[in-house]
């Protein structure tokens, strides 16, 4: 089970992350939870899940599973190599 510090950011942490003062830190916490009660989830004052405050500030898809971005990044890798093609590609 992750503890509560590894599941949840607070405003002391997202104010170090973003370089934002503790007013703003709380405005963006209060934003994501109202998000999240929106959606059906239970949410605690003060704090918001890591796993969804990276992915709305950082953009990852799901940063805890890291099989899907081996997935995704073999299904790239065989893109960019023709994989599956009958023509043959000459090495650069």
């Amino acid at each position: 089970m992750v503890g509560m510090k590894d599941a949840f950011v607070d405003a002391k942490e997202v104010c170090r992350l973003l370089g934002i003062g503790t007013t703003k830190a709380y405005a963006i916490i209060r934003e994501y939870n109202k998000e999240l009660a929106g959606q059906g989830f239970l949410t605690i004052r003060g704090r918001c899940p890591r796993k969804y405050f990276e992915s709305k500030i950082y953009g990852y898809a799901d940063i805890y599973n890291p099989a899907v971005d081996l997935e995704r990044d073999v299904r790239i890798t065989a893109k960019e190599s023709n994989a599956g093609t009958k023509e043959k590609v000459p090495p650069v």
